[in-house]
């Protein structure tokens, strides 16, 4: 993992990745105990969370397109400055009543991630060799975990202590401060990039023929289908869990917002410790193993948060979990950056993220549906199980050897 921090372009994007993911952690544990504070409806706190998931639906897949055409840098600088443009609109909320505003401002951000995200991945592998691959994505998610501890316990303590304005101005202060840290990133331009240097508007239509190509090839390379399917599962699990947890915990636990901001630093911390055993084991684990085992032991867990919902069970829960959660994200993109072509990445990022959204938004609104009538632990319940549900599908279908470069489909 040392050697890996020591590349200086990985550790700029590295570290410009987690001043943002802090300031997005603190919003994101202040944002939804705030919008169900305010309305006291599990709906419209779940509609936050399908505001955040429906750019990922109209604009993953096209998204990683451009993101293939553009210089993957130039993406993630001029990405995060859009938002630290944006993230001030809720400013707006509290002083006007415009609670709606909170779903614009979420859905335009998460519109600029949907060409962050997909950039950031296709950037990665080619800042590191492949032998530092796995340990890079252990530290980007090492990275995640990092920024959930800080942000979510300041998130939950700043929202109690001074309230919703401040962390929306730290929030936005995070996403001009990874701009300056990403700008200093010497990066190799993509081929496709450089074609489009040269490029007319005749070429506009050929974007759209390699978003069809990018689809076709998830759709009939075996391992990136079964991937998407597992994957796709499991997080039609964590909508649920997702939309959920601010009400869980506010009328199920009891928590405030500061017990909040601890229980998913917890996770944070969780994330972390499983970051750290993923980077020195997995390598020497099969990706298809890490997934599944990963899988089943996350949804025990969650089963058991809900059954006994104090603070420390799921402070310790959360903590203990953190090495399977983090299996099966490392798991899976490194099994998507290593069965892809370098060139087609972008788009098999975008696909993915389209693909997984569509199912996250359904289990989001499902959940806001239901909550009221069905009540939130039993839905927490649910999506433990389906949980174990992927991580059984993937037994059957990521048992083979994952290391295959995907090549069809390339029109």
């Amino acid at each position: 993992m040392m050697t890996t921090l020591r590349n200086r372009n990985f550790f700029l994007l590295w570290s410009g990745g987690l001043i943002s993911m802090i300031g997005t952690w603190m919003l994101f544990t202040a944002l939804p105990f705030y919008m169900y504070q305010v309305t006291g409806s599990a709906l419209a706190t779940s509609g936050l969370l399908m505001a955040y998931l429906a750019p990922g639906v109209l604009f993953g897949s096209v998204a990683g397109v451009f993101v293939d055409r553009w210089d993957r840098k130039r993406v993630l600088v001029i990405g995060n400055l859009i938002q630290a443009a944006i993230i001030p609109g809720l400013l707006l909320v509290e002083a006007n009543g415009w609670f709606w505003l909170i779903y614009v401002v979420a859905f335009f951000e998460s519109t600029v991630n949907q060409f962050l995200s997909p950039a950031e991945n296709a950037l990665l592998p080619t800042l590191v060799d492949e032998a530092h691959l796995v340990s890079a994505n252990s530290l980007n998610a090492l990275n995640d975990n990092m920024a959930r501890i800080v942000g979510a316990a300041l998130g939950g303590v700043l929202l109690g202590a001074v309230g919703f304005v401040n962390v929306v101005f730290f929030d936005a202060l995070s996403f001009a401060i990874a701009a300056i840290f990403i700008t200093f990133v010497v990066a190799p331009r993509t081929q496709s990039a450089i074609a489009e240097a040269t490029a007319d508007v005749s070429r506009w239509l050929q974007v759209w023929r390699e978003w069809i190509g990018g689809l076709r090839l998830v759709a009939q390379d075996t391992i990136l289908r079964n991937l998407f399917i597992v994957i796709g599962i499991a997080l039609f699990g964590d909508a649920i869990l997702s939309a959920l947890l601010a009400v869980f915990a506010q009328d199920v636990a009891g928590f405030s917002a500061a017990d909040y901001g601890w229980l998913l630093t917890a996770r944070g911390i969780g994330g972390i410790v499983g970051g750290i055993v993923i980077a020195q084991v997995g390598p020497r684990l099969s990706n298809g193993l890490m997934i599944t085992a990963g899988l089943i032991v996350s949804g025990l867990a969650i089963l058991v948060m809900v059954t006994v919902p104090t603070l420390a069970v799921i402070v310790g829960l959360m903590v203990l979990a953190g090495p399977a959660l983090m299996a099966w994200i490392i798991g899976m993109q490194t099994v998507m950056q290593q069965s892809t072509e370098d060139s087609f990445r972008g788009r098999v990022f975008g696909a993915y993220g389209t693909t997984s959204t569509i199912l996250m938004f359904v289990g989001a609104g499902l959940a806001g549906l239901m909550a009221d009538t069905v009540g939130t632990s039993l839905l927490m319940a649910a999506s433990a199980i389906i949980y174990v549900v992927a991580g059984v599908v993937a037994w059957f279908l990521l048992s083979k050897p994952l290391s295959r470069v995907a090549t069809a489909a390339t029109t």
